[in-house]
C-alpha cells in the first residue's frame, strides 16, 4: 500500500516576518485560502487513504496541525523530540510504517512546495510508487530546469531504466548541491540535469536497508526504536535515542551514497517556495508589476511585493522592493536580495530579539 509522509517541522525563515517559529511557512496561506500544508495533504487524498497520510513534525506544532488537518488521525502525527535534519525524521517515519505494514511504499513530501497540476502530480506519484515497488530502487522526482538557478540541488541523469509510454526513469549518476552560476548554466545547457525536488518514493524495507548500508550507526538506533514502538516508555526512549542520531539530510546521508537511486522527470509545474520572490511566478500582478496582498496605496510604485497584515502600506517612488508587515515586525528589502533574509534572521537572533522572530 502507498503511504504519504509529509515533512512539516521546518521554520521557513526566508518568509520572515510573515513566517515565525510559532507560525512557520507551511501553515501560511500563500496561494489561496488553504495553507501550504493543507494543500499538500489535499493533493494526495484522491490517491492515498486518509489513514495512510502521516505528518512528521515536533510537539510545538501538534495543535496547529490538528487544527489545520482535523481529519488526520492523531496517531499519524510523528513527533520529533528535536530537529535532527531529514535523515532522522524520515528514518523515524520509516520504522513506524514498517511496524504497521512491512510491504509499505513510502512517499516523502515536503509540506511547503507548490505543485501546478495536481492530477499530473498524482499520476506521476502513482507511477513512481509502482516503479519503486517493482524495481526495489530509491526514487526521486527531478524537475526540468528552466534557468541556471543556484539555489537548487541538481541531479545528473545516467542510463535509461524504463520507458513506459513516455514515462521514463533514469539511473542517477550524481547529485550536486547548489552549484555556482557558471556550473548551473553548464548543467542547463547539457540537458542531462534535473533540479532536485526533495520528493522521494521507496519501499520502506528498501530505505531501511539503505540506512543499514550507508548509515549503520543510525540504523542501529532506528532498529532499537522499531522494537520499542507501542510500549509505555516509547516517548522517553525516542527522545533519548533521537539525541544520539547524526544531524544530516537524507540526500547527504543516503541518496548521494546509494547506487540504486532512480530519478523520474516530473511533468508537473513545481516550485519549492523558497523565498518571497517565488510568489512572482504564481500570483497576479497589477499594471505596474506589483504583487499586493493587503491594503496599499502608492504613487510611482512598481515591480514590488507588498504584503500587509492589518496596516495600510503607503509608498512613493519605489521599485523592486519587498515590503512585508506582520504583527511583530516590518521588513523592507531589495527584492533581489530576498535570499539574505535567512541571514537577517540570524542577525536578529544574535541581537537577542527573538520575540520578533
Amino acid at each position: 500500500m502507498l503511504y504519504a509522509v509529509i515533512l512539516a517541522g521546518g521554520v521557513g525563515s526566508r518568509f520572515w516576518p510573515k513566517s515565525s517559529s510559532a507560525n512557520p511557512k507551511q501553515f501560511l496561506q500563500i496561494f489561496g485560502d488553504k495553507s501550504l500544508l493543507q494543500t499538500t495533504a489535499g493533493r494526495v487524498r484522491p490517491l492515498i487513504r486518509q489513514d495512510c497520510v502521516y505528518v512528521v513534525t515536533n510537539d510545538r506544532y501538534f495543535d496547529k496541525i490538528r487544527e489545520q488537518l482535523p481529519e488526520l488521525p492523531p496517531e499519524n502525527l510523528i513527533i520529533e523530540p528535536e530537529a535532527r535534519e531529514t535523515a532522522a525524521g524520515i528514518g523515524l517515519a520509516a520504522v513506524r510504517l514498517a511496524r504497521r505494514d512491512p510491504q509499505a511504499v513510502m512517499a516523502v513530501l515536503p509540506s511547503d512546495h507548490f505543485i501546478g497540476s495536481e492530477q499530473d502530480f498524482r499520476r506521476c506519484l502513482s507511477w513512481a510508487a509502482e516503479f519503486a515497488r517493482n524495481h526495489k530502487m530509491l526514487v526521486t522526482f527531478g524537475i526540468r530546469p528552466t534557468e541556471p538557478k543556484t539555489g537548487y540541488g541538481y541531479i545528473k541523469m545516467d542510463r535509461l531504466l524504463v520507458n513506459d509510454n513516455g514515462r521514463r526513469a533514469y539511473h542517477v549518476a550524481e547529485f550536486t548541491e547548489k552549484p555556482d552560476f557558471d556550473r548551473a548554466l553548464r548543467f542547463l545547457q547539457s540537458g542531462k540535469y534535473l533540479w532536485n525536488s526533495g520528493m522521494f518514493v521507496w519501499r520502506v524495507q528498501e530505505i531501511l536497508q539503505a540506512y543499514r548500508r550507508h548509515m549503520p550507526e543510525m540504523y542501529q538506533h532506528l532498529a532499537h526504536l522499531y522494537e520499542i514502538l507501542g510500549t509505555p516508555d516509547e516517548k522517553a526512549i525516542i527522545r533519548e535515542t533521537y539525541a544520539k542520531m547524526e544531524k544530516l539530510s537524507v540526500d547527504y546521508a543516503i541518496m548521494e551514497k546509494a547506487d540504486n537511486v532512480a530519478v523520474i522527470p516530473a511533468d508537473f509545474a513545481w516550485d519549492d517556495v523558497g523565498s518571497w520572490r517565488s510568489v512572482e511566478r504564481f500570483l497576479s500582478q497589477d499594471n505596474a508589476g506589483n504583487i499586493v496582498n493587503g491594503l496599499h496605496v502608492g504613487i510611482d510604485t512598481s515591480r514590488s511585493i507588498i504584503e500587509s497584515e492589518d496596516l495600510l502600506i503607503a509608498t512613493i517612488g519605489v521599485r523592486d522592493l519587498l515590503i512585508v508587515q506582520s504583527d511583530r515586525a516590518i521588513l523592507v528589502a531589495d527584492k533581489e536580495r530576498d535570499q539574505e533574509i535567512k541571514d537577517l534572521v540570524r542577525r536578529i537572533e544574535k541581537r537577542n530579539l527573538r520575540e520578533f522572530l
